[in-house]
């Protein structure tokens, strides 16, 4: 029984962490190479990286999985969502 309890303890646990994404912001050259690991809040199912082609800028972030979407649809950036620890 005590085993089960501790099992049981441990994937509630592990169930309510929270997703961790790599975060930078480049404004310059267009990539992000020094990342930090970021963890998301309630709201932020994805992590997201994007590339904005026209001014050579560029972030990977926590964000919402509806507005990472929002950036693959936009025109001039590149982008990818994912929902997995440090995917982007």
């Amino acid at each position: 029984m005590r085993t089960v309890l501790c099992a049981v303890l441990l994937l509630t646990l592990h169930l309510g962490e929270a997703l961790k994404c790599n975060y930078c912001m480049s404004y310059e050259d267009g990539l992000c190479t020094g990342t930090s690991v970021q963890f998301c809040g309630a709201t932020q199912d994805a992590c997201g990286a994007v590339i904005l082609q026209n001014i050579g800028s560029s972030f990977r972030m926590c964000m919402n999985m509806g507005i990472c979407q929002g950036w693959i649809q936009t025109r001039g950036a590149i982008a990818m969502c994912c929902s997995t620890d440090l995917c982007n």
